[in-house]
């Protein structure tokens, strides 16, 4: 047993180098690693080992300790370091471990910052008061709505600002928080400069320990609502003038029968065929029919119990049954007193003759998209034709070339050596032609396309742009699947993958490309990253065909493409195709 353990809690004799002469059995209990002739500074972050060797060096009183914090570990510690009773010059350092109550302290710290900042930063009025109602604490959004400076509200009671015809129930709504009750009330108040807001105050009791002592209040600014208004009379007096057909219903209608027309302008008579008094009172369901989209109408009904604005193109019906299509943009108009009922104005446009011309530019879309299509097929086929043709047949004669060049070097002994030497170029030369015709043939449609997938076409012909350009280029598969899709979609990723290395090769001045290629039963993922000089894609010019063409395959197939890119930071191209259908066959 130490004669350290007759002090209280955790305690470590120390010889003024630092090193730890005896320790009693709770400081071996602290799970730090103190040991006997260790140094004890060595266990310590760099600023409390500073300080630590700064105490050890100077002179030490019995009469008082010196205190610093220090992280041991994982844990935080406050070191109190005083002589020791003994006269062999060492001195004693008692541990407490801070870890749990410096945590507690930063979280202390956060939630008031998190309180502040509610308080402070709310785009609302909010302020607390006193138990007499003065303002005690104000944010800035009530310095912005009262005009009064911070330091003149703490002056001020809440009464002051309130309109006197509204202090009676402010009073109420106060009395009723300080009764532990929270309470919200519409009032008026006047600014500074005189001018009047109608806000929406709310108060609610501060409460310590179970004790009331204050009220939190948020205002919030309802001015602009009420004077919606004076915008519907406005708007009432202007519609009249508008060509389009205009309905005014009830906000609030029949639930089995639907809202009331309260007003329509002259203009749907030439649209529907009904007379402006004949809709009075009636619901603009009379307008529905066997072919309007119920699920529009859902969507419209949705948008009206929200209040909200909403814009549809449904198939409405004409007085004499005759379809047609109409575009509806229907916009809610609150009341302004709370017992009045709201408005929804909608505005007509028959859009029949638009949907007829939508419908055929689509159909021509759709013609010049399989058009597209066919070309693309037949050019493939053409680049198959004259690949197998390069490499059956000029490929062939090539070799046939070399071959009988090489007869002819091996019969050549009585010919000059200049002769010699002709041949020998000319086998080399043709060793080059050949391997430029295999180039030329796996460029116009590699084989293995066909036999073996993308996966390995694209690690290959990867490998060749390495080897080409200088350029590192890296590439990462990861598959779900064989990896062995073919078809349209194993065309399109290869020729997207050839376009992405042409234009890296030509404009990006790239020294590292990476390539990431994804293969699930569903979805095929390709994605080109270079380290190039990148484009600006508001302004890409004439460098755009090579990515109009990649969009064109990728519209094709029904796939996703995105480009992300700008100056100085490289091309980021993603290129996602479904792989069901006959797309993979």
């Amino acid at each position: 047993m130490s004669p350290l353990d007759t002090i209280p809690g955790p305690v470590v004799r120390l010889d003024r180098s630092g090193c730890i002469q005896d320790l009693c059995s709770k400081a071996k209990g602290l799970n730090v690693c103190l040991e006997i002739g260790g140094v004890f500074r060595d266990m310590l972050d760099t600023d409390a080992a500073s300080r630590l060797s700064s105490i050890l060096r100077g002179p030490l009183d019995r009469d008082s300790n010196h205190e610093l914090e220090a992280n041991i570990g994982q844990k935080r510690f406050r070191l109190t370091v005083g002589s020791a009773p003994e006269t062999d010059g060492t001195c004693l350092l008692q541990l407490t471990d801070i870890t749990e109550f410096r945590a507690l302290s930063r979280a202390l710290a956060w939630n008031e910052q998190r309180y502040r900042s509610l308080f402070s930063e709310n785009p609302d009025a909010v302020f607390s008061q006193d138990l007499e109602g003065r303002f005690v604490e104000v944010n800035q959004a009530t310095v912005e709505l009262t005009g009064y400076l911070a330091g003149e509200l703490v002056k001020l009671d809440w009464q002051d600002i309130v309109d006197p015809a509204c202090r009676v129930d402010a009073k109420v709504s106060f009395m009723a928080a300080l009764a532990g009750n929270p309470c919200s009330f519409p009032c008026r108040i006047i600014n500074r400069q005189g001018r009047v807001a109608i806000v929406q105050i709310t108060h609610f009791p501060i409460l310590v320990g179970g004790d009331v002592v204050g009220v939190f209040a948020v205002a919030r600014d309802k001015t602009e609502r009420y004077r919606l208004e004076e915008s519907r009379r406005l708007l009432q007096t202007c519609v009249d003038q508008i060509h389009e057909v205009i309905i005014i219903t009830e906000m609030d209608g029949d639930e089995r029968a639907g809202t009331r027309i309260k007003f329509v302008n002259q203009a749907v008579s030439r649209i529907t065929g009904y007379r402006p008094d004949e809709l009075i009172g009636r619901s603009p369901k009379l307008f529905q029919g066997e072919a309007t989209d119920k699920a529009a109408l859902q969507r419209i009904r949705a948008a009206q119990a929200r209040r909200e604005p909403i814009t549809e193109e449904i198939i409405n019906y004409r007085r004499d049954g005759t379809p047609f299509w109409n575009e509806m943009e229907i916009v809610p108009v609150p009341a302004s007193r709370e017992d009045e009922p709201g408005h929804f104005v909608s505005v007509l446009r028959d859009v029949t003759e638009l949907k007829k011309w939508e419908a055929e530019l689509q159909h021509s879309r759709e013609e010049l998209r399989r058009l597209s299509q066919a070309q693309d097929s037949l050019l493939e086929e053409e680049r198959r034709r004259m690949a197998r043709d390069l490499h059956d047949e000029l490929g062939q004669s090539l070799t046939a070339l070399k071959l009988n060049i090489g007869v002819a070097l091996n019969q050549s002994s009585g010919l000059p050596a200049s002769y010699i030497q002709r041949l020998r170029l000319l086998a080399q030369i043709t060793d080059g032609m050949i391997e430029q015709v295999r180039e030329i043939a796996a460029n116009l449609r590699p084989a293995m396309l066909d036999d073996l997938g993308f996966e390995t076409t694209a690690e290959w012909f990867l490998e060749q742009c390495a080897d080409r350009e200088g350029t590192d280029v890296q590439w990462h598969a990861q598959l779900d699947t064989d990896g062995r899709v073919k078809g349209d979609v194993a065309t399109t990723l290869f020729r997207i993958l050839q376009e992405c290395m042409t234009n890296i090769s030509r404009h990006a001045k790239a020294s590292a490309v990476n390539v990431w290629y994804q293969e699930s039963p569903e979805r095929a993922r390709l994605v080109v990253v270079d380290n190039g000089v990148g484009f600006d894609p508001g302004a890409v010019g004439k460098r755009g065909l090579g990515l109009i063409g990649i969009r064109e395959r990728v519209a094709l197939l029904d796939g996703d493409l995105l480009v992300e890119s700008a100056l100085g930071k490289g091309v980021r191209i993603v290129v996602s195709l479904p792989l069901t259908g006959e797309a993979n066959d």
